[in-house]
């Protein structure tokens, strides 16, 4: 009997999940840098990356979205690197076009450097959104290395130089490269060393321009935590992008590292969102989408993240472990499968940040 490998694995999860959501089939984009990242037997597992992440955001509630992180017994981070930056460069040139091709090109220089290849300790990851049309984005997410603060682009600069000297305890963690099929954009995230009282971030946010929405993130994420008002040291990573609207602040928890996170997170998160029922409909029927036959539910939750622009109010998305990969049935057994929601969403507005028709790169 032929070996069932982690890849067979996530490659079904995402087919049926795209069937379930009415969404274009992600393998005809991704399929190959799925076989060759997840070539191992199912049910063993490595230190790091995690092999599959789905992801869902409130701002594209109806996209299938996920980071792949390559892994096995003889994955080196350089291959990490190299499978990401060519399956970027794939989908890219394939769905987006010589102009994003371009662009690619400017703002992954540096990675290419013998510099940061030997200097590298996990490597990279990649991902892809889907929708009813193909795939939307993709991205590559880097682990931070020399050159690459130097090699930001200048408004992502200025923004990093205002939260390294704002909040003290950040450390540069990963660089994510990111192409749509209307505009491309980049981002710094920063790992928390320090234990991070949410009421600190404010001045940092002030500087940015957006002290109006510090209260709506502190008061969001403490929420959905249980009125946890400090994240412990080592939980909390801080990732900055410039967008046309002006700069975007994401603070994501480390549910794994967190000691006693709520039990009651997804109730939380259902409660938080009662004024945005769409949300709610839509999460509910992303993590029916993800529950495999045979199984009480998608997984677990992995990272909250909390994000806010200057003119977007706080919203939620979520990281999940997929029930399967581990190749373990009965230890998600406890799990509660979600319930459907009451009505199917369609129909919904398009939340593309930006949406002109032709590739719009911006500087940022």
């Amino acid at each position: 009997m032929p070996i069932r490998t982690a890849a067979a694995k996530a490659k079904e999860l995402l087919y049926r999940a795209s069937r379930n959501l009415g969404l274009a089939n992600p393998l005809e984009d991704v399929g190959e840098v799925i076989e060759q990242s997840l070539a191992y037997p199912l049910g063993e597992s490595y230190r790091t990356p995690e092999p599959l992440s789905p992801t869902f955001s409130e701002t594209t509630p109806e996209n299938l979205s996920f980071m792949v992180g390559a892994n096995g017994p003889r994955v080196t981070p350089a291959d990490r690197i190299d499978s990401s930056t060519q399956a970027l460069y794939r989908v890219v040139g394939n769905r987006f076009g010589p102009q994003a091709l371009r662009w690619l090109d400017d703002h992954v220089d540096a990675i290419k450097s013998h510099d940061y290849h030997r200097s590298a300790s996990y490597g990279a990851s990649f991902g892809s959104s889907f929708d009813r049309n193909g795939v939307t984005e993709s991205y590559a997410q880097y682990e931070w290395g020399p050159m690459l603060m130097d090699s930001l682009p200048a408004p992502l600069y200025r923004i990093a130089r205002v939260a390294m000297e704002s909040l003290p305890g950040l450390r540069p963690s990963l660089s994510t490269v990111r192409c749509g099929r209307s505009s491309g954009s980049q981002q710094v995230t920063f790992e928390m060393e320090r234990a991070l009282p949410l009421a600190n971030l404010q001045p940092l946010m002030e500087r940015l321009g957006l002290g109006h929405r510090h209260g709506g993130l502190m008061s969001a994420l403490a929420f959905i935590l249980g009125a946890r008002f400090t994240l412990p040291p080592d939980t909390a990573a801080l990732t900055l992008r410039p967008t046309r609207a002006g700069a975007e602040v994401r603070l994501d928890v480390d549910l794994d590292a967190l000691p006693d996170p709520p039990a009651q997170l997804m109730a939380l998160m259902r409660l938080q969102m009662t004024e945005r029922p769409k949300s709610i409909q839509s999460l509910d029927r992303w993590l029916l989408a993800l529950t495999p036959d045979g199984y009480p539910g998608p997984g677990t939750v992995s990272v909250l993240s909390v994000w806010v622009r200057p003119d977007l109010p706080a919203r939620i998305a979520l990281y999940l472990r997929p029930v399967g990969l581990d190749g373990d049935h009965e230890r998600h057994a406890h799990e509660e499968r979600p319930k459907p929601p009451e009505a199917a969403t369609s129909g919904l507005e398009d939340r593309s940040e930006w949406s002109s028709s032709a590739w719009a790169p911006y500087a940022g």
